[in-house]
């Protein structure tokens, strides 16, 4: 029962990080919406009532095994995320069809025309439609959110308690990569290149939306043999959301040497003699912090390494790879055979799948969903 409970919780809490993805303020999906002023205004409450929701999820799902209360409260919830999640597939659906139907038409007109994003014409008439469910949903979040109090369900993110996120590591079982050899050749091949304009520096974005498997691809290269052996120097660290340069700096100082201080200013200036000189391959992994001027004096830390020097920065904002570096990797969506033999690896560990043929068909569509 409760591994039920947690995969009914994990699914609301990977539903919000792809709908907050979709929702971003420079998002494909607000751009379709530029000539609908009041949609726009409706997207961005979604959005912010979904951020106010999401606060006290933890806390919701920490409750519902013994109070039937917020059970029934998060299976309202579930329902509500899914209605956002059909509204924003509506949407990518209707984009699509238009964009087929104008690829067509001027195939027939002439070849050089090309169909845009930016040129998609939604009907005022789907717009009309899509404002009604929008708004729906947002009145059924709005009772939600003000059904906390009488609930008790405390916000975890403003509250004292320590973040529940365990921060990754480098270790990694290549058994456990699907789907991203090509992605993994070509960022070995950037990690051990030169910079063509000469820089000691290089900085490597990889970006995509929360689990694609970003941190997956930095593990598979930091643990390759080639770069091993390429790199004098390596350091993994989780930086997540609360950025913290004190925290950052002692937790790559402790990867090189075991002596640190707690001193910001000391941390720092040993930090950056152990990386003087030095070909290093260094990986923060999970970035959200988009302030340059931060960015700028982490940075200094490490511009004294040898040529060939290399940071890789996971992030799911765009802002933050165009921030950090060039030439960003973009990690997709799987696709749809390796989709189902990943779900196939984790769903069926420790039985044999020809056993249960059965589960297959509606294992693919999960997979699909997912």
């Amino acid at each position: 029962m409760e591994s039920g409970l947690a995969v009914g919780g994990a699914f609301i809490s990977s539903a919000l990080n792809v709908l907050f993805d979709r929702l971003a303020p420079q998002g494909e999906l607000l751009k379709m919406f530029q000539k609908h002023k009041n949609d726009v205004r409706l997207l961005k409450k979604l959005r912010m009532t979904l951020l106010g929701l999401q606060a006290v999820l933890s806390d919701a799902e920490s409750k519902q095994a013994s109070n039937q209360f917020v059970s029934q409260w998060l299976n309202e919830f579930r329902n509500a995320v899914d209605s956002a999640e059909n509204l924003m597939e509506e949407v990518n659906y209707e984009a699509l069809r238009l964009k087929v139907e104008g690829q067509h038409q001027n195939l027939a007109e002439t070849s050089n025309q090309q169909v845009s994003d930016n040129n998609l014409c939604l009907s005022d008439d789907f717009f009309l439609n899509i404002k009604e469910k929008l708004e729906d949903t947002i009145e059924t979040l709005k009772d939600l959110q003000e059904q906390i109090g009488d609930l008790g369900l405390k916000d975890q993110f403003g509250s004292t308690k320590q973040e529940t996120r365990t921060p990754s590591t480098s270790l990694v079982d290549d058994s456990d990569i699907f789907g991203r050899h090509k992605e993994i050749e070509d960022l070995i091949v950037r990690l051990l290149s030169e910079d063509a304009n000469g820089k000691n520096l290089a900085v490597v974005p990889i970006v995509g939306m929360g689990g694609v498997g970003k941190t997956t691809l930095a593990k598979a290269v930091y643990n390759n043999e080639k770069v091993k052996d390429h790199f004098g120097l390596k350091a993994w660290f989780c930086v997540s959301e609360a950025y913290d340069a004190f925290r950052i700096t002692k937790g790559l100082l402790q990867e090189i040497c075991l002596t640190v201080d707690d001193n910001l200013n000391q941390l720092q200036v040993k930090l950056k003699e152990s990386l003087k000189g030095k070909k290093f391959l260094v990986v923060l992994d999970d970035v959200w912090n988009d302030n340059y001027n931060e960015w700028d004096d982490l940075r200094n830390l490490f511009v004294l390494g040898d040529l060939g020097s290399k940071i890789i920065v996971t992030t799911r904002k765009e802002s933050v790879a165009l921030m950090m570096g060039s030439g960003a990797i973009n990690v997709g969506t799987l696709s749809s055979e390796v989709s189902w033999a990943l779900f196939k690896r984790h769903s069926l560990e420790n039985r044999d799948p020809e056993e249960h043929p059965e589960f297959e068909e509606v294992g693919r569509k999960i997979a699909d969903k997912c």
